[in-house]
């Protein structure tokens, strides 16, 4: 066909087709503009992103479980007379999701007025996870705390009152290593009546706490610690200096520096958080501190009076120098504040006071400069304000609350492990067995009005024989026999005694293992068991104390060491009776010693 033909025939053809292929195209969007379904979802507000939690799976080693060991202390407000209570217990916690946990606790409190136990069931919500989301490797977790409780509270002299509560706080988690956790948590309570141990028109009672605990997690976290060993960064601190109490009634009636007495204290604590590029530099630690000293006071009688005390206080310390230069690598001055709490008890003197020895709590601070004289070695000076708390009754059954603001000012040294690398200071550790024979002396604490001129002869004596393990550079564990006398009277009192200790040797753990050392300081806490003749009764209690050994060869070593005890009961007739649960006190001091399997 000619081409002339061809192009007139195409055009025919598509003119035809066209309408055709118009027409289906415009059904089809007719059709899907009609029938297709309206879908207000598809106009909805985008979902807010929830960052992604750690994961949680009963298949995990531990199945997410933690166990808690808590102490703290409540108080109700208002006007209730009941002073402030310790409370103390374990508990279970078991994460069951990213962000949720449930937690059972088991509680025993109690003060001078006061016996009580109860459980407690939680919620705790991860709220650091859940707005920043999971970090792997932080070391800091902040918590939400809901629930509820039943208690059973007994007021001396009065019927048991049971009584349950709503609580809630915030928990601020430290992780300490893949598997250990320490926290603190303020809780708001409100109580239903007969908390106390007695009923009010109220019905109700309304109360907070302070608590704090230190966890062990069955299931680890990837936690990366600053350095391999765990007496890295760690020091130890001695110092002395002059503290009084500065509150309004005791300036009303002593003037000028007449409230300062001599004080003393032993710190240990740790670095942590290193910051800038090269982590040289850490900004704040830990530190828990063993305090002691007289004051002076005025008593009821408006006369001067000296007032002892001792206690112990946990604290985190700031590093001025690391905070506002991150890279600052081992300044030789150092400025440091301090916030914490702190627990003690005192003494003091006065005939109209029920119960002259009294606990008291509040928070503390301070200033702190050390001068570094060395890498390891440095010099400290510090200022120190603390605002403690403690009840006061009367023999006229009235109860003061009575408020300490003590100010002290105190200077000492202090060794610290700045060099992470001890390795070539380190021997090789094994497990060994010792055998230990100690003689010394000790002191059933009496009634006060003793003269230095009577203590030879109330001074008792002991034997003890003993055996133990020391299974690692830290930790060891003994048991003894012990035959002695307590003085009294013209004869004495002759115990016998049976104690079982667990050993912490801070020497290793602040400065690492080392088989060359010729010097070792240790801890020591046990429980002991006493029994004697003259009431035929038995004895049960604690003790405490601290051992300084000097190695003589790879055998042989001699040590002293110095305990205080404490049993239910009077341990002799004359002994003296703390608090209405008549709890005695025996201090002691032995020289010994020991022979190295």
């Amino acid at each position: 066909m000619k081409l002339k033909y061809m192009i007139p025939a195409l055009c025919i053809c598509t003119s035809i087709a066209l309408p055709d292929n118009v027409h289906a195209q415009e059904k089809k969007q007719k059709k899907d503009s009609t029938e297709r379904f309206f879908n207000a979802m598809d106009y909805r507000l985008q979902k807010r992103y929830i960052p992604q939690g750690r994961e949680v799976s009963n298949n995990q080693p531990g199945k997410n479980f933690s166990l808690s060991v808590v102490g703290g202390i409540n108080k109700l407000r208002g006007i209730s007379s009941l002073p402030a209570w310790f409370n103390g217990g374990i508990a279970l916690t078991k994460d069951v999701s990213s962000f949720n946990s449930y937690r059972v606790s088991l509680l025993g409190g109690f003060n001078d007025e006061l016996k009580q136990g109860g459980i407690e069931l939680d919620h705790l919500f991860n709220l650091s996870d859940y707005i920043g989301g999971y970090r792997n490797g932080s070391h800091i977790g902040l918590y939400t705390v809901l629930g509820i409780g039943g208690y059973i509270s007994k007021r001396e002299g009065m019927d048991a009152k049971i009584a349950g509560g709503l609580h809630g706080g915030l928990q601020a988690r430290y992780h300490l290593s893949e598997n250990w956790d320490w926290y603190v948590e303020p809780k708001l309570y409100i109580y239903t009546d007969g908390i106390d141990g007695v009923t009010c028109p109220k019905k109700y009672d309304v109360g907070y706490g302070l608590y704090t605990g230190l966890t062990y997690r069955f299931t680890s976290l990837p936690i990366k610690m600053k350095s391999e060993d765990m007496g890295d960064n760690m020091f130890i601190e001695a110092a002395i200096g002059t503290q009084g109490d500065f509150g309004k009634p005791v300036r009303n009636n002593l003037s000028a520096l007449q409230p300062l007495g001599p004080t003393a204290s032993l710190s240990i604590g740790k670095w942590f958080m290193p910051l800038g590029s090269r982590g040289l530099g850490d900004v704040y630690k830990r530190q828990l501190t063993g305090f002691g000293g007289f004051h002076y006071t005025f008593n009821s009688d408006k006369f001067k009076s000296e007032e002892v005390y001792a206690g112990g206080r946990a604290e985190v310390l700031l590093n001025l120098n690391t905070l506002i230069t991150p890279s600052v690598d081992d300044p030789r001055l150092e400025v440091n504040l301090s916030a914490g709490y702190e627990l003690g008890a005192l003494a003091h003197r006065s005939n109209d006071y029920a119960k002259k020895i009294r606990p008291f709590h509040g928070p503390t601070g301070s200033m702190q400069l050390v001068y570094f004289l060395s890498d390891q070695i440095g010099i400290t000076g510090e200022a120190r304000y603390s605002k403690s708390f403690y009840t006061q009754p009367f023999k006229s059954a009235i109860t003061q609350d009575r408020h300490m603001q003590n100010l002290g000012i105190m200077f000492g040294v202090q060794y610290r492990r700045r060099k992470a690398d001890f390795d070539s200071k380190r021997g090789f550790f094994q497990p060994y067995n010792f055998a230990y024979a100690t003689v010394g002396t000790n002191f059933p604490m009496r009634t006060a009005g003793l003269k230095m001129k009577d203590f030879p002869d109330i001074l008792g004596q002991q034997i003890n024989l003993g055996i133990g393990r020391q299974y690692t550079p830290l930790s060891a564990i003994r048991g003894s026999v012990e035959v002695g006398r307590y003085a009294y009277q013209n004869g004495g009192v002759y115990p016998l005694s049976i104690t079982a200790d667990y050993m912490l040797n801070l020497t290793n753990m602040i400065g690492n293992y080392n088989e060359n050392r010729i010097f070792d300081l240790s801890a020591f806490a046990g429980i002991v068991y006493t029994h004697h003749d003259m009431e035929d009764k038995n004895y049960f209690g604690i003790q405490g104390g601290l051992q300084q050994s000097f190695k003589l060869n790879d055998r042989w070593n001699i040590f002293a060491e110095e305990y205080l005890r404490g049993y239910n009961g009077k341990i002799t007739p004359s002994a003296r009776t703390y608090t209405s649960g008549e709890y005695t006190f025996v201090l002691g001091a032995s020289i010994g010693t020991s022979y190295r399997f």
